[in-house]
């Protein structure tokens, strides 16, 4: 008898654990592009609902070379954006993506295009490497390095 229960209790659990790792892959890709959509508008407070408010949080950016939480991060890009009257951002979407569990994270390559306020533009390639952590339903963004080539 408790042979057959050890037995039913393990293929219970194996079950259970196919079924919770398969609902619980997550669909990046189009997160992704609507992260960069949303820097796109030039308003952080667009981008908020993707990063985590954890204050000991670092973001690399192009520049500054680092923020510290999302409060620095949201204010030195706001005024890095200052300039521009609009951008858009493209990934090339040939990078890879991986979750384990409630972790993920990617790496990707894309271009941008800013319109500046008094005329011109700025166009240049990026690199980007983002690390998530679900936190209830939603995924946030808990650490990112964005980067540009040397020219």
């Amino acid at each position: 008898m408790i042979m057959k229960s050890a037995i039913a209790f393990l293929l219970l659990a194996a079950s259970l654990s196919a079924q919770q790792t398969k609902t619980e892959r997550f669909d990046f890709r189009p997160l992704m592009q609507q992260i960069w959509d949303a820097w796109g508008t030039l308003n952080p407070a667009n981008t908020a609902k993707f990063y985590s408010k954890d204050a000991k949080r670092t973001f690399f950016d192009i520049a500054p070379l680092q923020y510290k939480g999302w409060t620095e991060y949201a204010a030195g890009v706001k005024g890095a954006f200052a300039a521009y009257s609009s951008a858009k951002f493209t990934l090339y979407a040939g990078g890879h993506v991986a979750q384990r569990g409630n972790f993920a994270w990617a790496e990707d390559t894309g271009h941008a295009t800013l319109n500046k306020k008094a005329g011109g533009k700025d166009d240049f390639d990026f690199r980007w490497t983002v690390l998530w952590e679900k936190e209830g339903p939603d995924w946030l963004i808990i650490h990112e390095h964005v980067s540009t080539p040397r020219k």
